[in-house]
């Protein structure tokens, strides 16, 4: 009887051990399960260019979202409009025909509830930084009225010009005219040079104020292309006045 006790108890104590190492083991046959679940995506902001454009010019951008919450409700804000919006399952959003600025988005964080901010990186170069691609090579007016033309002193007459400016490569340049000897801009516009456009043409009519009692009256304008530091002046149109 004594034996078949003692036998007893030691096969308890040999189990023991086994049982605790299970016990022990438990947790890491777990972990891969844990591992297995993917730890959840940073959210993040991206400004990114639409196409190609034309190097200095305007071009428009396309604001990427990622790794936000599923269906979360953001609220982006730039300089110069904001918007709300909710991104889709995955956690992103895509926001086409941007203007180029600083964006950061606005976010209510499940975990924490409390809002958080992301601010929006953004790739490719700011237009308009004067890292263009275009060189202006020659700007010039010429005068379309014919000089001596006989009008109406006593109303107000027109006089044409034809500005022009050439350049190489490709990108916006913008100008300004000025209208006698005024150095305040009169009008003022830009120009694209696209791939195979060396020259563009810049058709201006300026109103002439008529005198009573002159015998003449004369104008001339000046194109300038400030980016450039470059400008032409037309010569002096005089216009004679019909006898009353």
């Amino acid at each position: 009887m004594n034996r078949k006790l003692n036998a007893h108890r030691l096969l308890i104590a040999l189990a023991a051990p086994l049982l605790v190492s299970s016990v022990a083991l438990a947790p890491a046959s777990a972990a891969p399960g844990n591992a297995a679940g993917a730890a959840p995506a940073r959210p993040s902001c991206e400004l990114v260019p639409a196409g190609t454009g034309e190097p200095g010019g305007d071009r428009s951008y396309n604001l990427h979202l990622s790794g936000f919450p599923a269906n979360q409700s953001v609220r982006v804000e730039g300089q110069r409009f904001s918007f709300r919006a909710t991104v889709d399952d995955q956690g992103s959003l895509n926001r086409q025909d941007v203007r180029h600025g600083k964006y950061s988005v606005n976010y209510r964080d499940g975990a924490s509830n409390r809002t958080k901010r992301v601010g929006c990186a953004t790739t490719g170069e700011r237009p308009g930084s004067g890292k263009q691609n275009v060189k202006v090579t020659a700007v010039a007016v010429k005068t379309l009225t014919k000089p001596g033309t006989v009008v109406d002193c006593t109303k107000t007459n027109k006089a044409e010009f034809d500005g022009s400016i050439t350049a190489t490569g490709q990108g916006k340049v913008d100008y300004y005219w000025t209208y006698a000897s005024s150095a305040e801009p009169h009008s003022s516009g830009s120009v694209d040079f696209t791939p195979g456009t060396t020259s563009h043409a810049l058709l201006k009519v300026v109103d002439v104020s008529g005198t009573a009692n002159a015998s003449s009256v004369s104008v001339f304008v000046t194109l300038h292309v400030p980016g450039h530091n470059m400008s032409a002046r037309s010569e002096q149109v005089v216009l004679t006045c019909a006898k009353p």
